[in-house]
C-alpha cells in the first residue's frame, strides 16, 4: 500500500475521532454545567429546609408556650369556681339561717 492511499484511508478515520471526541468533550461540558445548577438548586433546597425547620421550631415552642398559658388560666379558673361554690354554699346556709329565724319569731 502506498503511503498516500494510507493517508487517504486515516484522514476519514481521525476526522471522525475527532468529531466524536468534542461531542464528548461538549457532552463533558453540559455535565458540568448540569452539576453545577443542580448543587445551587440543592443549596437553595436546604436553605429553605432550614429556614422551614426554624420557623417549625419557633412556631411549636410559640404553640406550647400558649398551651401553657392556657392551661394555667384553666386551673385559675378552676379554683375561682371552687371559690365561688363555696361561697354559694356559705350564702346558701345564710339564707337558710335567715330563714328559719324568721320562721321562728313571725307568728
Amino acid at each position: 500500500m502506498k503511503p498516500d492511499r494510507r493517508l487517504d484511508q486515516l484522514e476519514p478515520l481521525m476526522a471522525d475521532s475527532l468529531q466524536k471526541i468534542d461531542r464528548l468533550i461538549e457532552g463533558q461540558g453540559q455535565l458540568a454545567e448540569l452539576a453545577v445548577k443542580t448543587k445551587a438548586e440543592l443549596d437553595q433546597v436546604k436553605k429553605t429546609g432550614e429556614v422551614t425547620a426554624n420557623g417549625l421550631a419557633n412556631l411549636t415552642t410559640y404553640v406550647q408556650q400558649g398551651f401553657a398559658e392556657v392551661k394555667s388560666s384553666i386551673v385559675n379558673m378552676q379554683g375561682d369556681i371552687t371559690n365561688m361554690q363555696e361561697n354559694i354554699a356559705n350564702i346558701q346556709a345564710g339564707q337558710s339561717l335567715i330563714l328559719q329565724i324568721l320562721r321562728e319569731r313571725l307568728p
